[in-house]
């Protein structure tokens, strides 16, 4: 495997046990490009959610390695591993996850904090990526008052804040309509052009595939197929 940026090797991982147990992924290897968009598609069950998670530090294989920013992840302990998705990887989910108490403002703010607690100006750097993001007069409104692509547009720019690497996005655009469905997609494409961010979308909405630069099918937890796109 040549590019040991963002990747798994020959990773197995098992969910259960007995006559109970669910394999997930049997023996993946799959890499990521530094500075391109990854689709990773697939029916239900396929393993999309369990390979988005090795990558980003929330779950180990059972057997086989992960890489994430050149780093072998199996030898870093808990705390190490924590750190790592600090600092190198931002999360998008279809959720949201958006603190309902808070503002848009406060919620990109909460990202930045997490991130760095120590880290000057985060108000000016939190209203500069929702203005970024067209949300410029939506910085006081809660998550109620907000449209699903609104929310998910506060979202990418929580996981922006202090400027990860890598961000992995788990079904971005399922609850959102055509238009702002369309939007995010554009949103993290224009993120790998113009700051060599390395994106990975699992997702089910073929929509995301005129924005990827590669596409991986998986099937029962293993590589169907695989497709490289030269997009304009």
């Amino acid at each position: 495997m040549p590019d040991k940026f963002l990747a798994v090797e020959d990773a197995h991982v098992s969910f259960g046990n007995g006559d109970a147990q669910v394999r997930a992924l049997r023996g993946i290897s799959a890499s990521f490009e530094r500075g391109a968009l990854s689709l990773v598609m697939g029916p239900s069950g396929s393993g999309k959610t369990t390979l988005l998670s090795l990558l980003g530090c929330l779950l180990s294989p059972d057997d086989g390695t992960v890489f994430v920013d050149g780093v072998l992840v199996n030898a870093l302990n808990g705390e190490q591993k924590a750190a790592l998705r600090r600092t190198k990887i931002g999360f998008v989910f279809q959720s949201f996850r958006l603190l309902h108490s808070l503002s848009a403002l406060d919620n990109v703010c909460l990202g930045l904090e997490i991130r760095d607690p120590k880290q000057p100006e985060r108000m000016t750097t939190a209203r500069e990526l929702l203005v970024h993001f067209g949300l410029g007069d939506k910085l006081n409104h809660e998550p109620d008052g907000l449209s699903p692509g609104e929310k998910q547009r506060v979202a990418i720019a929580r996981a922006l804040a202090g400027k990860p690497p890598i961000l992995l996005a788990d079904e971005p655009t399922a609850s959102l309509d055509a238009e702002a469905g369309r939007n995010i997609c554009q949103i993290l494409r224009n993120q790998v052009e113009q700051h060599g961010k390395t994106v990975v979308v699992v997702s089910h909405d073929s929509r995301w595939q005129e924005y990827a630069h590669r596409t991986i099918i998986l099937s029962d937890g293993q590589i169907k197929h695989q497709e490289q796109v030269t997009n304009s």
